[in-house]
């Protein structure tokens, strides 16, 4: 723990100023992904047409990353996040100040197109602006705080309400009104991280160029194969896909898999799914001693296989107890791999192209998502939450059988790929 506490404290400015923008848009967005469908509710709108609202704000983002991954690849980092910031506090602010559908639309694409800039810009920034030994520590610490900013958020979404409520502090407020103000704290927090996410860094100066002749023909080999970032962005891809089609299959009804399967309150599914996100920040932390001790790759596989057991025991039991474990062990383990993934796409792909490979791996694990969600719940429906937890299952075994197979031999020893920078002769980094 001296070791990590170390390396956290080098991080520089630049690290940080992303870290807290991303802490303080977290809890903003969380609020929004609490309250949003509540008040759409609120105002008159129908379960099946918040449905068509949130669709369009996720195929939006998936479709708006790949032009913003253009965009980070060829202006800046930072440049597109702060767009990204700026055209999500625009969306949200367009759909709490309107009722009418039309006008609630566009605030969904501009948003969704906002998610789709932070999420293309975020990771390439980390990468490129930390030294390899950090690189471990950086990428789990964004992805805990991700998950713990969703906890946060998610009780200040619930608590604000009831507070005006009871204090009574606005006069002739409604439920409508009082979603609406909590609405309007959220965007306040996305405005609060424009301030440290005006001093990142524009480009890194972390660079180095590779002499290939010092270099063993294995390592050439390695670097060869690393060349084609084309095909190893496919290569991510289809594994993504993987992932993101079992997800959709079963993840989006967690909810109503407590409340039908195993017969929980909402005051017992809302603990759960609390303690489910907060394993999943430990799980984030932990990241980085699996890719130290099994290697990044290894640490993928490992961590994606470790979580089918639970998947299966939630098919075969309705006990409460266990199936709450196994959830929150689900969690953990199906998302500790975040972290070592983002890092691995981000040591194979050039810089020039690190945006757009991470607009390539979002966008594939969101399309892959939306489609499976056309047709899972049919299949809930008609054949049970037992058949889609395996049917999750089995997309997430073949997806770590074809990671391993597809990335394994760029890895030559355990938590490093050779020669231990990414692969970009002209622009790599330590």
């Amino acid at each position: 723990m001296l070791k990590v506490w170390l390396i956290l404290r080098t991080f520089s400015p630049a690290i940080k100023s992303l870290l807290i923008a991303q802490s303080l848009y977290g809890i903003g967005l969380g609020m929004f992904t609490v309250l949003l469908n509540l008040y759409l509710r609120e105002i008159g709108f129908s379960e099946t047409t918040i449905g068509k609202i949130l669709a369009v704000q996720s195929l939006c983002a998936a479709v708006f990353s790949m032009p913003m991954g253009w965009l980070a690849d060829k202006s800046s980092r930072k440049a597109t996040y702060i767009l990204g910031l700026l055209l999500s506090v625009s969306g949200y602010a367009i759909i709490s100040f309107s009722k009418t559908l039309s006008i609630i639309t566009v605030g969904a694409v501009i948003s969704g197109s906002g998610n789709g800039a932070l999420l293309v810009s975020v990771v390439p920034y980390l990468q490129e602006n930390c030294f390899n030994r950090q690189r471990p520590y950086i990428f789990s610490l964004n992805s805990a705080l991700t998950w713990t900013t969703s906890i946060l958020s998610g009780l200040m979404a619930g608590w604000l309400p009831k507070i005006m409520k009871l204090s009574d502090s606005l006069p002739g407020s409604n439920d409508e009104q009082r979603l609406k103000y909590s609405l309007w704290i959220g965007i306040c927090f996305i405005l609060f991280s424009f301030v440290p996410a005006i001093k990142m860094t524009k480009s890194a100066n972390l660079n180095k160029i590779i002499d290939l002749s010092k270099y063993p023909q294995s390592t050439k080999q390695t670097i060869k194969d690393a060349e084609n970032p084309m095909k190893l962005m496919t290569m991510f891809a289809f594994v993504n896909m993987l992932i993101g089609f079992g997800a959709g299959m079963i993840v989006p009804y967690f909810n109503l898999y407590f409340k039908d399967w195993v017969g929980a309150s909402i005051l017992q599914i809302g603990t759960v799914f609390a303690l489910g996100q907060f394993g999943t920040a430990i799980g984030s932390l932990i990241s980085p001693f699996i890719s130290l001790r099994f290697g990044l790759v290894k640490g993928v596989v490992y961590s994606q296989i470790l979580s089918l057991p639970f998947m299966i025991l939630m098919a075969i039991t309705h006990n409460f107890t266990l199936c709450a474990l196994c959830f929150i062990f689900r969690n953990a383990f199906m998302n500790m791999c975040t972290p070592m993934s983002q890092e691995i796409l981000m040591k194979i792909i050039p810089q020039r192209l690190r945006a757009r490979a991470s607009a390539t791996n979002s966008m594939s694990w969101n399309l892959s998502w939306a489609f499976a969600m056309f047709f899972s719940g049919n299949i809930i429906k008609t054949l049970g939450y037992d058949f889609a937890l395996i049917l999750a299952s089995v997309c997430y075994l073949v997806a770590s059988i074809a990671y391993n197979k597809c990335f394994a031999h760029l890895e030559y020893k355990k938590g490093s790929f050779d020669p231990n920078i990414t692969f970009n002769k002209q622009t790599d980094k330590l």
